[in-house]
């Protein structure tokens, strides 16, 4: 084995700080060599083109992606431990040897495996850099310079140690493919490399995934719905057989489009029915890998995950191992977090649209870890009307497409209030036409039952109203009822306001933990089962789409077509409160003292009214009531901006490309609020990420400073809450209201 000239062992990575010796190269190198190569090939057999030499070229980059590491000095500073800077940037001398040798997508991979990621084509290739020097583009040309020549003079000797250590290997001359499959590519070698260090780190395995045995599950699907009650009265049994007539058509559907639409209204078991068919699909001959739930609010998610773990978990398995949930972004960059990266591995995983769609756009490789595991699922998008705003459906959507025909995924698109915005040229770049899941004779019965179902109207003739009056109609309208205000911050300051003049009053947001927000959503659904009285709900729009309540009355915050319809799926939602006069939904709109405007909530707010003014939400299809609101609202704006995120991916500007593609604009941070959990990462002890996502919030960078947070020693990433929390009511919430600087900035906490 070669060694250097002390006769030392080749080092990839320091001596963990547990004191083990340090990670040897060639161990390191066929580790992730063969990591890369199972990933590729897993991902790759469902790739209806494959591109050209890109297994070779993700092969060669896993070989060579740490080949300046061979430097002497350093090796040296390996051996010192961990802690201390290198002089030279490892990663250029793997792009050189690479890029000699004509693969140019492996020089990419190899240049993008650590952070910042994928760079700027013509940044690169323009000034005629060509990914060689430094991987971060704002060190002097000085550096870049040195660099490219310390590596010039010393990649013979690397070369040499190299195949001395790891054995020799002919590299092929190889176009780079850019996109979505260099993306996809980078996510083998990634995981790859992160996985094998975290190995060598702690000992421990990533657990193997259950097996996805789809036949026995859609067996369990199909005993678990057909066993739920009938119902008692007439009302509800006409409603379940609805029900029990959209899952049987699901089931047996023989659309074997990959792209499909489903406007299941409210109640109809949209997703035991859906998930229905697309098992039916992953059946198919080539056996489809996971099935991948996507929505847009957290809460969905964890309702999502109980029933599904009801009806899906088979005997013996671990439900927590077959059915994952990804609450809101934890791709760890630093190396300490590498292990409480959420994967998407298992047979069945839930995640935020924010998530999913965030990491089709990603150039950094800890986002970028888990997308390889994308190609070959079934993808439920639920709720698909409030995914992503509309500005970025273009490029999204060719990414949806890509997905669809050339990398094997099946895909859903469903909605109560379904925007069909593939239909129409000023959005997507040809348009098309889905074929709908739910058969037209059926749906057309389900939308005349919505209308009487519930109704819409403006609170207060539509005038704008303060807190004070708010909480005089809210009191004056019958019980239990639903107020959903457009941000966090509105949502506290209304339910504190509520609370301080004697209401009944629950509150629930993203202020609370994952963890507290199961248990006040349980003492929610108790209420609601057991207590028809007076109380009131105070809730951000993760309560709007997607869960199982229904209130006698529901008050929404002026802001769009698409939200208002939504929320009447949570009022008198299985027809209990007909009898009474049924289901009604109010308009408003607020300001006061602390009050905030979310940014989005402009002209699609003035849409809304014109359209409730006109009668139309009491009398539209829902579909088609979104969609218009969506071509008015373009209309009203002058139609899309030029978009400059496809522009940015035409172009390979990978970073631009990130940044304009973010679902939420607001740069958020992890911070951990569970003082057990803050405790036991302070001394580097192992979580478990299902804990750590559970007692964790989000909170706004430019927020941190102000709160006076700071980052958890030794954790590069994540943030620990120091002040007052309050899990039964208001969350972090309970600390900011306190602070007057907060309430008189203009800048709403949507998240």
């Amino acid at each position: 084995m070669a060694r250097d000239r002390n006769d030392q062992q080749l080092l990839a990575h320091s001596p963990s700080k547990g004191g083990m010796p340090g990670d040897p190269y060639q161990r390191h190198v066929n580790g992730v060599r063969c990591g890369a190569r199972e990933r590729a090939e897993a991902m790759l057999r469902y790739a209806s083109n494959l591109p050209l030499g890109i297994l070779e070229s993700i092969e060669a980059a896993a070989i060579f992606h740490d080949l300046g590491k061979l430097d002497p000095e350093i090796q040296a500073v390996f051996r010192k431990g961990r802690g201390h800077s290198l002089r030279w940037d490892h990663i250029d001398a793997g792009v050189a040897y690479l890029s000699h040798e004509q693969n140019w997508m492996a020089a990419w991979l190899a240049r993008a495996h650590h952070s910042p990621g994928l760079p700027e084509w013509a940044d690169q290739f323009v000034d005629g850099r060509r990914l060689r020097g430094r991987r971060r583009d704002d060190e002097t040309k000085e550096r870049y310079d040195e660099q490219i020549e310390h590596t010039d003079l010393m990649i013979k000797l690397y070369l040499s140690l190299h195949e001395a250590i790891v054995g020799p290997y002919a590299v092929q001359r190889r176009c780079p493919i850019h996109g979505l499959a260099m993306r996809l590519a980078l996510s083998c070698l990634v995981d790859a490399d992160h996985a094998d260090s975290a190995f060598y780190d702690t000992g421990r395995l990533a657990p193997a995934a259950p097996n996805q045995r789809w036949d026995e599950r859609l067996n369990a699907l199909c005993e678990y719905v057909r066993s739920l009650p009938v119902g008692e009265t007439d009302a509800e049994r006409a409603r379940n057989q609805r029900r029990s007539d959209f899952f049987e058509g699901c089931l047996r559907s023989e659309i074997n489009d990959p792209l499909v639409a489903c406007e299941a209204s409210v109640g109809l078991g949209k997703t035991t029915a859906v998930t229905a068919y697309l098992m039916r699909r992953a059946l198919d001959e080539k056996k489809l890998r996971r099935l991948i739930i996507v929505a847009p609010f957290t809460n969905i998610l964890t309702q999502i995950a109980d029933r599904l773990r009801k009806a899906l978990v088979l005997p013996g398995e671990q439900p927590d191992q077959v059915i994952i949930e990804h609450h809101h972004r934890a791709d760890f960059s630093h190396r300490d977090d590498r292990e409480l990266a959420v994967l998407w591995g298992a047979p069945i995983v839930l995640t935020t649209a924010v998530s999913f769609f965030e990491t089709l756009a990603a150039c950094d490789p800890a986002s970028l870890r888990k997308l390889h595991a994308v190609p070959g699922s079934a993808i439920f998008l639920d709720e698909a009307h409030a995914a992503l705003p509309t500005r970025l459906w273009p490029q999204n959507w060719k990414w949806m497409r890509e997905l669809a025909e050339q990398w094997g995924c099946r895909i859903v698109l469903a909605s109560g209030s379904l925007v069909r915005f593939w239909e129409h040229h000023d959005i997507v770049d040809g348009p098309m036409k889905l074929p709908e899941l739910m058969p037209s004779d059926q749906l057309q019965g389900v939308v005349h039952d919505e209308q009487r179902r519930v109704k819409f109207a403006e609170a207060a003739s539509g005038r704008v109203l303060k807190v004070n009056e708010l909480i005089g109609l809210v009191k004056n309208a019958p019980g239990p009822r639903l107020v959903i205000l457009n941000t966090v911050q509105n949502a506290a300051i209304v339910a504190k306001a509520m609370r301080d003049s004697g209401l009944d009053v629950l509150h629930l947001s993203t202020a609370l933990t994952a963890h507290d927000r199961k248990i006040i959503l349980a003492r929610i659904e108790r209420r609601l089962l057991f207590d028809f009285g007076d109380w009131t709900l105070v809730a951000t729009s993760c309560v709007e789409a997607g869960v199982d309540l229904s209130f006698r009355c529901a008050f929404r915050e002026r802001f769009a077509a698409a939200s208002t319809i939504q929320v009447g799926g949570r009022v008198n939602r299985h027809g209990e409160y007909s009898e009474h006069g049924g289901g009604i939904v109010y308009d408003f709109a607020l300001a006061d003292e602390g009050i905030t405007q979310h940014p989005a909530a402009d002209v699609s707010a003035d849409v809304l009214r014109e359209l409730l003014v006109e009668g139309k939400l009491n009398r539209d299809n829902p579909a088609d009531l979104v969609t218009l609101a969506m071509r008015e609202e373009l209309k009203r704006n002058g139609g899309l901006p030029s978009d400059l995120l496809v522009k940015a991916e035409s172009e390979r500007d990978y970073p631009k490309a990130k940044e304009l593609a973010r679902v939420i604009d607001a740069d958020t941070r992890f911070v951990v609020i569970d003082p057990h959990l803050k405790e036991l990462l302070r001394k580097h002890i192992p979580v478990d990420f299902r804990a750590l996502l559970e007692g964790s919030v989000q909170v706004w960078a430019h927020k941190i400073e102000k709160l006076g947070l700071e980052r958890l020693h030794g954790h590069r990433d994540i943030y620990a809450w120091n002040d007052t929390y309050d899990p039964d009511f208001l969350g972090y919430m309970s600390a900011v209201l306190r602070n007057e600087e907060f309430l008189r900035d203009k800048e709403a906490w949507i998240v």
